[in-house]
């Protein structure tokens, strides 16, 4: 903590580290950062883009403030889940749905953060919150969708297939939903993609899977039926025959 002479005023500065914690501090639409200031007396700031509080006001005002914060983000601390890329369209849900849901229903704060490959789902708020929340998004990444009114749910087998319809890092995924407005989630280690939508908009993303799908396991079957005629004439070849 450092001293304004000048100004007479304390001043000291917290590194949040995620947007996460910054919402968890402001809470809903500003409220706790408000509460905290008017219980404390002591200004907090967080610039735009940044993840630093920055306080200021009398000694006992800048400590009280600080030691509050400290207390509300050790009971928000909730946890990180890695997900594969191709899932976070399950994660978000249409427009964003599945996930207002679950922060909506549990009070819990979610950011998701794609990297190449993976991406980093955080989660911030109270143990029970945070648990409920990891429960929900489980369900949602299995594919276990609740439909909304006039929606349907279509399962495709992949099959070998399953990496062409992914794409680098989901871009497949994420262009099927986008394209056609339905949700599509894969489940890599039952080859199975799960498209949930309006029936038509379901019916057309189903085309668009299946027009990446043949062509991938019709050449399998050829080349399986192309090794199974080579090992059937080598046999033949090997049969010394009688006299």
């Amino acid at each position: 903590m450092c001293h304004n002479a000048a100004f007479g005023e304390a001043q000291d500065s917290l590194e949040l580290g995620s947007r996460n914690a910054v919402n968890v501090v402001y809470g809903p639409n500003f409220q706790t950062i408000r509460e905290l200031q008017d219980s404390t007396g002591c200004k907090l700031d967080i610039a735009r883009g940044s993840t630093t509080l920055k306080l200021s006001g009398s000694n006992e005002a800048v400590s009280d403030a600080m030691a509050r914060v400290r207390a509300l983000l050790n009971a928000n601390r909730g946890f990180d889940m890695t997900i594969d890329n191709s899932k976070v369209g399950a994660v978000y849900g249409k427009g964003g749905a599945t996930l207002r849901s679950i922060q909506d229903r549990t009070g819990v704060q979610i950011d998701v953060e794609r990297g190449p490959t993976h991406a980093t789902v955080s989660v911030m708020g109270t143990p029970e919150a945070s648990e409920r929340a990891r429960h929900m998004l489980q369900r949602a990444i299995d594919g276990e969708v609740e439909l909304g009114p006039g929606e349907v749910a279509e399962d495709i087998e992949l099959g070998s297939a399953t990496a062409a319809v992914i794409g680098r890092g989901g871009s497949n995924v994420v262009d099927l939903e986008k394209r056609h407005g339905v949700k599509v989630n894969v489940r890599s280690e039952l080859q199975v993609a799960r498209i949930v939508g309006r029936p038509e908009k379901v019916a057309a993303a189903t085309k668009d899977i299946e027009a990446i799908v043949k062509p991938i396991l019709d050449a399998e079957k050829a080349q399986k039926k192309a090794d199974e005629a080579v090992q059937s004439g080598e046999s033949a070849w090997q049969v010394t025959p009688e006299d």
